[in-house]
């Protein structure tokens, strides 16, 4: 009886985990906003894994790019493959979002902005 409850328990915890998970993931994204604070979008995704980059550019601009790993599907779930996707912060608000991929230019889009 003992081991029936606890696979009961883990099943429960298991279709928990998927539904929150997916849900979870759109849900974040969808209540982001161009122009939130760190602190608004920490209240909205949590506490980033990374923070990948800042620097503060000679005019004073401060310049960041924090990193989450979010998943798409329960199979993205269960296969622990997280999608990474980069938040960029200018002068402590929320400019742009998007997957780690799409992100490939903004290497000289920040050397622009050091520069103005």
């Amino acid at each position: 009886m003992v081991l029936k409850n606890r696979r009961i328990l883990a099943a429960a915890a298991l279709v928990s985990f998927f539904g929150v998970g997916c849900d979870v993931t759109t849900g974040k994204l969808l209540n982001l906003q161009l122009q939130q604070t760190k602190q608004q979008v920490m209240t909205v995704m949590g506490k980033p894994i990374a923070a990948r980059g800042a620097m503060i550019s000679k005019y004073g601009q401060v310049i960041e790019v924090w990193e989450y790993a979010l998943y798409k599907t329960p199979d993205d779930i269960s296969k622990r493959r997280p999608t990474f996707y980069w938040l960029y912060f200018y002068n402590g608000k929320l400019v742009q979002w998007g997957e780690a991929g799409d992100w490939k230019r903004e290497a000289d889009r920040i050397y622009e902005l050091r520069f103005e």
